[in-house]
């Protein structure tokens, strides 16, 4: 692993609760990482805080982070308060193996993603990195979020060249008010209804939080979904502390 000292590039408000925060090294480059991987974010006071990272392994210049400030969770607030008040910020990385699966299949399965939340922010590294390749699955990604102001980034996804890359973006909200044209529900019902019978035959990946994940980790087991196929940082944390899933 690489540790890394860096200075803040700026920071901006996406939404209520999100913030972007871009981060650049002092010297050199960006360690090298694949899409979909974290870092963590070394605290004055010890603590090391996994942060997902959000921009491509493409972009050399800086990391993108993405912090969603919570009433009541203090260490988001900590986070965001080292990054704006302090002249250097250490970082060590990358962590994690959910990112896209390198088959040597002539066809390699499609791939879902299911999200919720900040966790799209994974999912928007992996993403861009697959764009950037010219990746020839076909990409499909379920958003899920409470209410549809929590959606953020919207732009950007739909800036990309959809009908070229084979990409598909579906946002899901769960408490949808009269002026959402959307799918309302919880994403990996959707994403199941839209699948159907072809479910044995795709790549998932999962980001959100523990519950979240544990959720539709078991929903994509019930419906035929491969076991191996089913990719997700918590699922990997928990085998690596002994839990059979």
């Amino acid at each position: 692993m690489n540790e890394l000292s860096c200075t803040k590039l700026d920071i901006k408000k996406l939404t209520e609760q999100i913030f972007r925060v871009r981060i650049q090294p002092l010297a050199g480059e960006i360690f090298d990482f694949k899409g979909g991987q974290y870092l963590y974010l070394l605290m004055p006071d010890g603590k090391r805080i996994p942060l997902s990272i959000a921009s491509p392994p493409e972009q050399k210049k800086y990391i993108e982070l993405h912090i969603r400030l919570i009433p009541g969770h203090e260490l988001a607030a900590d986070m965001l308060h080292l990054f704006e008040t302090a002249k250097r910020i250490h970082i060590e990385g990358p962590y994690g193996s959910c990112f896209l699966n390198q088959s040597a299949d002539v066809n390699p399965n499609d791939i879902v993603i299911i999200a919720g939340g900040t966790g799209f922010s994974p999912m928007k590294s992996l993403l861009e990195s697959a764009l950037a390749q010219a990746d020839k699955r076909k990409l499909s990604l379920y958003l899920g979020v409470q209410k549809a102001e929590e959606l953020y980034q919207t732009e950007l996804v739909n800036s990309w060249d959809l009908e070229s890359c084979g990409f598909t973006y579906i946002p899901v909200v769960a408490e949808a008010d009269k002026g959402w044209k959307g799918a309302v529900g919880y994403p990996h019902q959707i994403a199941l209804t839209d699948i159907g019978q072809t479910v044995a035959k795709l790549d998932f990946y999962i980001s959100g939080s523990e519950k979240m994940v544990m959720n539709v980790y078991k929903a994509l087991l019930d419906a035929g979904a491969d076991k191996e196929c089913i990719y997700s940082d918590i699922l990997d944390i928990k085998r690596e502390m002994g839990e059979s899933i």
